[in-house]
């Protein structure tokens, strides 16, 4: 997910999720507010935004914390950046060889991650999707205006699937010298919770870290309340924060949004989403627009959003509502132009207005 910010009234808007603290203006006039040290960068081919509250930091160490932050946001995309030639997952999408292929611990990690959840949910998750994203211009080449032939889909298909891949100990095997991977999906989930953990080893209890929307939030607001964070109603073409379904609040937990409604093309006349179906081979093609998954680790709440956003409001809300510690909003699109609104039976306790 590509995220946008932009700072209006009382809020910042971040793509589908919409973040930070609000100005509580019923509050007692002698609370004392929290010191605020608020940064960002860019990483992942998107954006990221960073607050950090308690103590004052002076410059010497704000200019410390952001340049580390940065230094190892960088080390993310040398590895997880399919934008780049000499990345860690370019290198090996290019490597043709289906003998076993020695990857750092940090790729191979975050694969194994991957093949967790194209199992846990029967392949609406899959990260060996490269080639069809391409073709729907989606990933790092240009895209075609066109849909594609049944024979082309047929032989995606060969290559796609939870069995393509073989995880090992350091190394990852393809059964197919074409096998390609794209994490993006759970990249920046993952350098979220990196960065937070970064952060809090560092001693900062109070922290909001956002990585193209994907959010980490631990402590409090400078306000020394739980954080805030909005909820984009899926609307196409609308600015974010301008039209918002809810704000929730949050502390100790992530979350990550998917949706059909900021990414996307015009193909033949015809909207298509960025987010694939690994099983048809397929853009999505059902009136689920968006998810919003609360887990604790940003890594879970970003593989979780994009399997729901695949599998559809009624297979992905079941799917959700049987896991432990996972709570999700769903809005459909309906056929009048409404938007309708499902969520897990725990979702409402974060609910803030």
């Amino acid at each position: 997910m590509n995220a946008k910010i932009n700072l209006v009234s009382k809020y910042i808007f971040v793509a589908l999720l919409v973040c930070l603290p609000l100005s509580l203006e019923n509050c007692s006039t002698d609370r004392v507010e929290l010191a605020e040290f608020a940064f960002n960068g860019s990483t992942m081919g998107t954006t990221y935004h960073i607050i950090i509250t308690g103590r004052p930091i002076d410059a010497q160490e704000r200019s410390a914390i952001a340049t580390s932050v940065d230094s190892a946001l960088l080390d993310f995309n040398r590895i997880y950046s399919t934008y780049e030639d000499q990345s860690e997952i370019s290198r090996f999408n290019r490597n043709e060889s289906i003998h076993p292929i020695p990857v750092s611990q940090k790729l191979l990690q975050v694969v194994a991650a991957g093949q967790e959840f194209c199992m846990a949910s029967d392949g609406a998750f899959d990260i060996t999707v490269m080639p069809i994203v391409n073709f729907f211009g989606f990933g790092f080449k240009l895209g075609e205006n066109r849909f594609p032939t049944v024979d082309e889909i047929d032989s995606w298909l060969q290559l796609t699937g939870c069995d393509k891949l073989e995880v090992g100990d350091s190394v990852l095997t393809k059964s197919d010298p074409r096998i390609t991977i794209d994490l993006s999906a759970i990249a920046k989930g993952d350098g979220s919770d990196y960065i937070a953990k970064f952060l809090m080893d560092k001693g900062h209890k109070n922290i909001f870290v956002e990585i193209g929307g994907e959010i980490v939030v631990h402590g409090h607001n400078k306000e020394g309340e739980l954080w805030k964070i909005g909820i984009d109603r899926p609307t196409f073409g609308g600015s974010p924060g301008a039209d918002l379904q809810h704000v929730i609040q949050l502390t100790n937990k992530a979350i990550a949004s998917s949706g059909d409604y900021r990414n996307y093309r015009e193909v033949e006349g015809k909207r298509i989403s960025h987010t694939i179906d690994p099983r048809t081979g397929s853009p999505i093609n059902h009136n689920l627009a968006s998810v919003s998954v609360i887990a604790n680790t940003c890594l879970l709440a970003d593989g979780i959003s994009t399997s729901v956003m695949v599998m559809g409001q009624e297979e992905g809300l079941s799917w959700l509502e049987a896991k432990d510690d996972v709570e999700g909003l769903l809005i459909t699109r309906e056929p009048d132009g409404s938007f309708k609104e499902y969520m897990t039976s725990g979702f409402k306790e974060y609910i803030f207005e």
